[in-house]
């Protein structure tokens, strides 16, 4: 036996190699420069809570010495014709006149009222001297305030005639301002056979705060019936008396009658 021979049966036999057993090369990955971000559900809006109403503005306390307001009840409904009228037993007191809404003031109306009404207070005029004096700058004179809350009432009253009107100033107006003319019926009486309404009157700003405050006694007919419908009224009288006779005419009188002659 030669040394060849002898070193193969030295060796162990190796054992078959199975096919499931045989490594499978390992895969190369690929480079992924952008990872695929997950899909998020956009989240859903909330629900819109529905917002409360608004709370009704408390009206400004009343100023010292003035009395409270009277409650409202309902508001009249404006007058569009001229010639249409309302009379004194159609109101109702705590009945709210249709109120009065005024555009901005500007220095320009200012100057105008006050020159018009003859008050050339140069707190009105003069702007360099209102800053001077210690004032943010010139304002309106208070007169201008009434002015609009007498537009309020004689636009409400139409027919009737405005006996007694008086305010009280409580707040400076000043230029950008604008006003809002409101009143009230506070009483319904009667005197000497005529109807009067007394009217509370106010006038307030853009920031609800109290410029002025009065009063006014208003007279009106009672009723169509009494004077004011076209049976009556001073227009009705005047119209049914006719022309007056020229004073230098004097009325012709008929000779006096003879008496009878006796026999």
């Amino acid at each position: 036996m030669s040394s060849r021979s002898a070193a193969k049966m030295a060796r162990p036999a190796s054992k078959p190699v199975s096919k499931s057993s045989a490594r499978k090369p390992k895969a190369k990955l690929a480079k992924v420069t952008k990872f695929p971000t997950a899909s998020m559900k956009k989240p859903l809006p909330a629900a819109k809570r529905s917002s409360p109403p608004p709370a009704a503005r408390k009206p400004d306390p009343s100023p010292r010495g003035m009395p409270a307001l009277t409650p409202p009840k309902q508001v009249q409904e404006p007058k569009q014709s001229l010639a249409r009228s309302f009379y004194w037993s159609e109101l109702r007191m705590g009945d709210d006149l249709p109120p009065l809404t005024k555009p901005a003031i500007d220095r320009v109306q200012i100057v105008r009222y006050a020159s018009s009404s003859g008050d050339f207070n140069r707190l009105h005029l003069d702007e360099p001297y209102a800053h001077a004096v210690g004032f943010p700058g010139l304002f309106a004179p208070g007169m201008l305030a009434l002015a609009f809350v007498g537009q309020l009432l004689s636009a409400w009253l139409r027919r009737g005639h405005v006996r007694k009107l008086g305010a009280r100033f409580i707040k400076i107006v000043w230029p950008g301002d604008e006003l809002t003319c409101r009143g009230r019926i506070a009483e319904l009486r009667k005197e000497g056979g005529a109807c009067y309404a007394d009217v509370e009157l106010w006038a307030e700003n853009q920031k609800g705060e109290l410029v002025l405050r009065g009063q006014a006694t208003c007279e009106l007919y009672e009723s169509p019936q009494n004077g004011g419908g076209d049976g009556g009224g001073l227009l009705f009288a005047l119209q049914q008396s006719g022309p007056a006779a020229p004073q230098g005419q004097a009325k012709k009188s008929s000779p006096p009658s003879k008496p009878p002659k006796k026999k």
